[in-house]
């Protein structure tokens, strides 16, 4: 059951990803199917919760299915999508293999192995999981709704009301989570474990567009490696899913601009979307992007492009509202809409800021090695814009969050808490990001040119 249930699932994201883009590697394709199949089915199950209908397997299966066969259908009549896809992945030539990348691969898979065991074999432990997001997916599989669930109209159950609810979370990961226990799962986290696992191919595909091999695996090891963020990996919480479809959603950004790719704008807002539905707060993704398509619009002097993909990377949250709104499930307002002025507030957010960057044992080499790089690529980026965009979609996303942060009240924790806890695990979404960067900024990926070469690399001109 449960293999048939993620087999569908993963059905759903192989169709939708060809549907958005023919110009994806064989291993951006199976990196992409189970992220964006398992977005597609929450949001099926949100409009069948919606509408009415029981959350049990049988119902769930057939709409699914249904959904299948309708892109199934759609990629039969655009059958020309699929054989240009096909046309792209037959003309990929994989470059000369050295020693260093087959060590640095088998590092990968031995790091992949390992997470994806402990993820699958131990239960769901941490506070924010076990009386959260897990407990919410256990009780809407048991209820068959979560406009209905128990543990939100139930009065015994406070903690889930308030300005912090878990109730009101975007439901990406805890609609996984009763989808799989639906399915007969003993354990929510195979959701993790294939989410880890899809980020490492999308990554990895996606960096290869811009460094050599050895130089993309060894970027992919360094973003694996990060302490935090690997242990997050494997707990039942929202941040390691938000961190995979905001980064990739971002990268997806980058490639579209820098390689001329239209449809990957497209894979980009879907992912965005699924950002959106994972945590809220990815909204400052969002802006970074729109931000910088607003720039090229102005440029391009096109603004249809903009209109659409706002509005599609907006849609999952103005859906999600208004699911709560209809259904009386708002929380307490805890956003501040007015400007002001708090020295006191901004003091702490910089302190705690200070702090979190400055950790080792968080993120590794990430914020170490970073303005290192930046200093070494400083005449590239100012004589040549080398990844200018893709720095300002880093730092515009960084800000954007921070802003926010600064706008809430916190009438339920302070916010020394918050920024020990929930904006240090905000930060996971920008270690792939500021990775990536590191290895497709000139410096770096210049040296590795000349390492492959010696390695006995096929020669390659990047631009």
């Amino acid at each position: 059951m449960i293999l048939s249930g993620l087999l569908i699932t993963i059905l759903l994201g192989a169709c939708m990803t060809l549907s958005i883009s023919p110009r994806l590697k064989l291993i951006e394709v199976l990196g992409l199917m189970f992220p964006l199949g398992m977005g597609l089915q929450t949001f099926l199950m949100v409009c069948l919760d919606w509408a009415g209908v029981r959350l049990t397997a049988t119902p769930v299966f057939i709409f699914s299915l249904s959904i299948v066969a309708g892109l199934v259908a759609y990629l039969y009549i655009r059958r020309a999508l699929l054989k240009e896809w096909w046309t792209y992945v037959r003309t990929f030539t994989c470059p000369k293999i050295s020693w260093l990348w087959l060590l640095v691969l088998l590092a990968i898979v031995t790091v992949a192995t390992a997470n994806v065991i402990k993820t699958i074999y131990y239960p769901t432990f941490d506070d924010d999981s076990v009386r959260g997001f897990n407990l919410i997916g256990l009780a809407v599989a048991h209820d068959g709704t979560f406009k209905g669930c128990g543990l939100f109209t139930d009065s015994n159950y406070p903690e889930m009301h308030g300005a912090a609810s878990t109730m009101i979370y975007a439901p990406l990961l805890q609609l996984s989570y009763a989808y799989v226990y639906l399915l007969g799962a003993a354990t929510s986290k195979i959701v993790n474990a294939l989410l880890f696992l899809s980020f490492i191919a999308v990554f990895y595909g996606l960096l290869s567009r811009f460094a050599t091999h050895t130089l993309a695996a060894i970027a992919t090891l360094m973003t694996l490696l990060t302490p935090e963020m690997l242990g997050f990996s494997s707990m039942s919480g929202t941040n390691f899913a938000h961190a995979v479809y905001a980064s990739l959603g971002i990268l997806c950004f980058v490639t579209w601009y820098y390689r001329k790719i239209p449809s990957l704008l497209w894979m980009s807002a879907a992912l965005l979307m699924l950002n959106n539905w994972t945590r809220t707060e990815g909204i400052a993704f969002i802006g970074a992007a729109c931000a910088v398509l607003l720039w090229h619009s102005i440029q391009t002097k096109q603004y249809k492009k903009l209109l659409l993909f706002a509005g599609l990377c907006l849609f999952p949250i103005l859906f999600w509202n208004m699911f709560l709104k209809v259904h009386h499930m708002e929380a307490t307002q805890a956003l501040i809409l007015k400007p002001y002025w708090d020295g006191g507030k901004i003091a702490v957010i910089a302190t705690e800021m200070w702090r979190l960057f400055k950790s080792i044992s968080f993120y590794g080499l990430t914020f170490t090695a970073f303005p290192v790089i930046l200093l070494l690529n400083a005449w590239a980026i100012f004589k040549q814009r080398d990844h200018l965009v893709t720095l300002l979609l880093i730092v515009l996303s960084w800000a954007f969050y921070t802003i926010l942060i600064y706008q809430i009240d916190y009438v339920w924790d302070l916010l020394e808490n918050v920024m020990k806890y929930s904006y240090k695990r905000f930060l996971f979404s920008f270690v792939p990001l500021l990775w990536f960067y590191m290895a497709a900024g000139r410096s770096v990926r210049c040296l590795f040119d000349k390492i492959d070469n010696l390695l006995f690399f096929e020669k390659v001109k990047r631009k």
